[in-house]
């Protein structure tokens, strides 16, 4: 019967680990996750037995236990590095919070068993006792209910601590994983009535005030980061209007001017110069009206105006722009689709300004269930051989750097992907989005 009781609360310890991977990473790639799942459980069912259920020789348990605790964070680490998904935070982390929580919680209950009941550490740890039973039950409880509150975190809070902040947070659980190891070890030992619940409880205390200080850390850094980007947005409107403000002047100018060239032109008419009149008026075309009136109309304001005020960039700085736009947009909120256009644009405007023959491309479609953006820029060399993350090179880097990070929240929102290649001299940008009318984008 004690065997039973064994092997099911190594059974249910197994589930909740493989549930908690899952579910808090998410897999890569959907095929086969049953398989999967299964494997890693079946895995981690034969460690745990085969550690669990033994009877080492004498002097061999320190050995055994620290070779049971690499085992297991190689199976877990194997586990979401290869299948799952996250950020290698969350994998390093999700890797040692088993071992970390299963020891806490062991040591909390073996210390609460033997502080209620009077009974020694021999009794306890030794298999078909009802202490034992008791303290699988609670322990395995404990966990279990340690698993559901961190899921339901994961899913709530979008983690955003620097490096060094979850450099604190993982040297803080590793510290904490060593008192817990040593204190569980001299609980053992001794067979007085034991002292250490106290200790288990302010450990367990630290790392809850450990979570609240950097779970502040992380909204300053969140508030932080929004008033960066809100900042520069604002700086970016203030510019369009500047330059919008200048795009109407030029109108307003041309129409004054046009009595004027148009009562010269009918002068040289009615002197007769007619080839004189045609390459007046043509100089007019071309020089003042085409000028004024080169654009898109994609029956959206807010977007015409984010790509004309781009296209009279591309004139003012002598580069070349193709649009090709087959595609209404009216699927995506206009908004998110002027934050993607405004900075992608933006971006190859930059990154082609030291090109001898500067050009620029954008294409806007549907194809299916998605609306795609794709932007070609001319490149002097390589930029991803030298700077494969894309991070921004201008000496204000606190001020500047967010137009990626904007790019890639808004393709996420609708459940789409951002692309960054090269090719024959050609910096590519391709983003895919999901219309919001066969699935709606995430809007966290």
């Amino acid at each position: 019967m004690s065997t039973v009781i064994e092997i099911s609360a190594s059974v249910a310890e197994c589930c909740m680990v493989v549930s908690l991977c899952n579910r808090f990473l998410g897999f890569r790639n959907k095929k086969m996750t049953v398989v999967k799942s299964l494997a890693f459980f079946l895995f981690l069912l034969t460690e745990n037995i085969l550690f669990t259920q033994r009877e080492w020789k004498s002097g061999s348990g320190v050995l055994i236990e620290s070779l049971e605790t690499v085992c297991l964070i190689v199976l877990i680490a194997g586990y979401v590095l290869l299948f799952l998904g996250g950020r290698t935070y969350e994998k390093v982390l999700i890797t040692i919070f088993p071992i970390i929580g299963i020891l806490t919680i062991n040591l909390i209950v073996f210390s609460m068993i033997r502080a209620l009941s009077g009974e020694y550490a021999a009794d306890i740890v030794k298999p078909g006792g009802k202490a034992r039973v008791l303290a699988i039950i609670f322990s395995k409880l404990a966990f279990f209910l340690l698993c559901e509150f961190v899921i339901r975190m994961r899913g709530r809070r979008q983690y955003s601590l620097s490096i060094f902040q979850w450099s604190i947070q993982l040297s803080c659980f590793l510290i904490t994983f060593l008192i817990g190891y040593l204190q569980l070890k001299i609980s053992m030992r001794t067979d007085n009535m034991p002292e250490f619940l106290p200790v288990s409880i302010l450990i367990t205390v630290l790392n809850i005030l450990l979570y609240v200080l950097l779970n502040r850390m992380r909204q300053d850094s969140i508030l932080k980061e929004e008033y960066r980007i809100s900042g520069i947005s604002l700086a970016a409107q203030e510019k369009m209007i500047d330059e919008a403000r200048e795009q109407y002047m030029e109108i307003r100018t041309l129409r004054h001017d046009m009595r004027h060239y148009l009562t010269t032109a009918a002068e040289l008419i009615s002197e007769g110069r007619t080839e004189e009149t045609k390459a007046y008026i043509e100089n007019i075309v071309h020089e003042k009206v085409d000028r004024s009136a080169y654009g898109v109309d994609t029956g959206d304001v807010v977007i015409d105006a984010v790509i004309n005020n781009r296209i009279a960039i591309c004139l003012r700085e002598h580069i070349e722009i193709k649009c090709m736009i087959d595609s209404d947009m009216k699927a995506i909120d206009h908004t998110d689709m002027s934050v993607l256009l405004s900075n992608v644009l933006d971006n190859a405007i930059e990154g082609c300004k030291r090109v001898e023959k500067p050009e620029i491309a954008l294409t806007i479609g549907n194809r299916k269930a998605f609306t795609y953006i794709i932007v070609k820029n001319s490149i002097a060399e390589s930029v991803l051989s030298r700077n494969p993350d894309l991070e921004t090179d201008k000496n204000d880097k606190p001020a500047h750097g967010f137009g990626i990070m904007s790019i890639r929240k808004v393709a996420k929102k609708y459940n789409g992907s951002v692309e960054f290649h090269e090719e024959e001299k050609l910096f590519i940008t391709e983003i895919w989005l999901e219309q919001p009318e066969t699935g709606r984008g995430n809007t966290d």
